[in-house]
């Protein structure tokens, strides 16, 4: 779907449906150096169990044709700002936002400055501060090939470092490779500039006003999992759902996993809302 956000089009994956009125909205927000591709097994089945489901490109990321246009953005607080002109754009009033890394600290930031626009929190391999070694940005900057592959490398679990995928025949490696290239170049590096700089995580995580939960990996060594408990404490009304055998990329690495944990937190926490597939 292409919508005009302060006057440039982006680009946002619905996961196959048209928007309905009257149905609720959940957002998903992806990391540092990827796209919407991240959130492929999320889109399509919150879709079709009856949310209106908005998985933008943030701006500057996904070169393709049809993709979000204007530059990557530089800050967290830039990148919140920009979420709630989109939901703006489409006539969200609330959403659920989730968000996986770098796009959890953005959820975390859009909860602070527009609480009442935030029905709930999710927040997958994420912390409250995403503190980037000086190393890989400038890895990022000057080598950026090499920076995709380590972080590809660092992002996975053991099983997906054997190619074992939910997708038959698809290997989680090149799956992410190929996903990093996509983005036009430097994008990572800003991506990991803007994690590095961001404060905010900490109040924003104590002042939250709604249901939050918090989805860890038991093998993460981008975001580990003791970070991840940290952020989970600060939270005042949180759920926790560990993967113990996955790596940092939880959403493709082990989507039936998150699939479940957010299905039953938000039909646990919102009334019952999910509503029926169709």
């Amino acid at each position: 779907m292409r919508v005009t956000v302060e006057g440039v089009e982006a680009h946002v994956a619905t996961g196959g449906r048209k928007h309905g009125e009257g149905k609720p909205w959940i957002l998903f927000l992806h990391g540092a150096g990827s796209s919407h591709l991240s959130w492929a097994l999320q889109t399509r089945a919150f879709a079709y169990d009856g949310w209106n489901v908005m998985a933008p490109d943030f701006p500057g990321h996904f070169l393709s044709v049809g993709s979000t246009g204007g530059s990557a953005l530089e800050g967290i607080e830039a990148h919140a700002r920009w979420v709630i002109a989109l939901m703006d754009a489409v006539g969200a009033e609330q959403a659920v936002v989730a968000g996986h890394s770098m796009g959890g600290l953005v959820a975390l930031e859009i909860a602070r400055i527009a609480p009442k626009r935030v029905r709930a929190v999710i927040l997958i391999g994420t912390a409250a501060a995403i503190p980037v070694n000086p190393a890989l940005i400038e890895m990022a900057e000057n080598l950026e090939e090499e920076a995709f592959a380590s972080m590809t490398s660092w992002s996975y679990g053991p099983g997906a470092q054997l190619h074992e995928n939910t997708w038959p025949g698809a290997s989680h490696i090149f799956f992410n490779l190929d996903m990093m290239r996509r983005n036009p170049k430097g994008v990572l590096a800003t991506d990991l500039k803007t994690c590095a700089a961001y404060q905010g995580g900490p109040d924003a995580a104590r002042g939250l006003r709604c249901p939050s939960l918090c989805i860890l990996a038991g093998t993460d060594r981008m975001t580990p999992l003791r970070n991840g408990r940290t952020l989970a404490e600060m939270l005042p009304d949180n759920e926790v759902v560990v993967v113990a055998d996955s790596g940092h990329t939880l959403p493709t690495e082990k989507p039936r996993q998150v699939n479940a944990a957010i299905r039953g937190f938000l039909s646990r926490r919102l009334d019952g809302e999910m509503l029926a597939a169709g």
